[in-house]
């Protein structure tokens, strides 16, 4: 006679429906994230769900079928070169190890990463390599709980156990500072992102670390965002108050930077001193070459693939948090006049 083992069952959406006391429909359409279900029930009803371990029908389907070989990537930004750039990289990486991917933008919404995090987990993917928003911390700290492969990359979440690689920006920012008081260019404006990133929050304290470094007192500060507009903004403000140089927090806002030099009539690197963010190639392309404190975003992406590619292969990484350090890449964008 032979004897087979239970096989242990995975909860249900009737399980989940018993559960929360409601119809499956209900169930079904709170799942859905569907606004016919009122907010509160639908956030009790998937809070249930997550803690029975219960798996929408794609991904358990998935799950019992052993692999998808496609991966998803969660990014805030495809204008953005240096997203693109990162995108770029893991779907390299991932095509030479046999796997596709589904890119999704969120377009810097909380609300679309949730949507397409439960889009991606609902439809089977191997797993996820994601730039997060602090404001769904706790759907991506659930998805890690529950056996989700996933790796976050640039941005980071305080106190997270999810594997992250981020840049360390001290490095580029003490060598920008110190490449600025070299070339006497004070007071220095610098434009940085949103104080609601990990990354707008690191930079913006690098740069305030780099000025202490060098003795400075308290240089100029923007407060805006990771876009071209913030950043034009945030330069025009900065050169009205005084700057005579200006150095930006990210991709995005370097371009807004140049748009404000030459709506002004300043010529980069004569009337005034301009260092960048990322190593774009059309920053390299101004008449004067920008100087960049360089992310080295491929590398960050390989390692984010190469961290999940383990996790799918069952091996937990040596290191949890990777930090791949910025270096500053000199072009030709300081101002050579006369020093005081």
């Amino acid at each position: 006679m032979t004897t087979m083992a239970a096989e242990h069952s995975r909860p249900t959406l009737k399980d989940v429906a018993q559960r929360a006391g409601v119809s499956i429909a209900t169930a079904s359409r709170a799942m859905a994230d569907n606004p016919a279900v009122a907010t509160t029930t639908r956030t009790r009803i998937q809070a249930l769900a997550a803690e029975m371990g219960y798996l929408p029908n794609a991904q358990a389907r998935a799950l019992q079928s052993s692999r998808s070989n496609t991966i998803g990537i969660v990014v805030p930004s495809l204008i953005n070169p240096y997203f693109a750039t990162m995108v770029t990289a893991v779907q390299n990486a991932a095509e030479g190890a046999g796997l596709a991917t589904i890119i999704t933008n969120t377009d810097e919404h909380p609300e679309t990463m949730a949507a397409s995090l439960t889009f991606l987990a609902s439809h089977g993917v191997d797993g996820i390599i994601c730039v997060p928003d602090e404001a769904c911390a706790e759907q991506l700290n659930n998805l890690h709980a529950q056996g989700m492969p996933l790796v976050l990359i640039d941005r980071e979440l305080t106190g997270s156990p999810i594997p992250t690689v981020i840049s360390d920006p001290q490095p580029g920012m003490d060598a920008a500072v110190s490449l600025l008081v070299e070339h006497h260019a004070l007071p220095i404006g610098y434009l940085s992102g949103p104080l609601s990133t990990s990354t707008g929050r690191a930079r913006l304290e690098a740069f305030q670390q780099a000025c202490r470094n060098h003795d400075l007192e308290p240089q100029l500060v923007f407060r805006g965002g990771f876009e071209q507009e913030q950043g034009y903004q945030g330069a025009t403000h900065l050169l009205n108050h005084g700057a005579r140089a200006l150095v930006a927090g990210d991709t995005m806002m370097t371009i807004g930077v140049l748009q404000a030099c030459h709506r002004a009539g300043l010529s980069i690197g004569e009337d005034i001193s301009v260092i960048g963010f990322d190593n774009q190639p059309i920053f390299a392309l101004q008449p004067r070459p920008l100087t960049v404190i360089d992310q080295q975003v491929d590398v960050m992406a390989r390692q984010a693939f190469t961290v999940l590619h383990g996790l799918l292969a069952g091996t937990q990484p040596t290191h949890n948090h990777l930090v791949t350090p910025t270096i500053l890449i000199q072009g030709d964008s300081l101002m050579k006049g006369p020093q005081p």
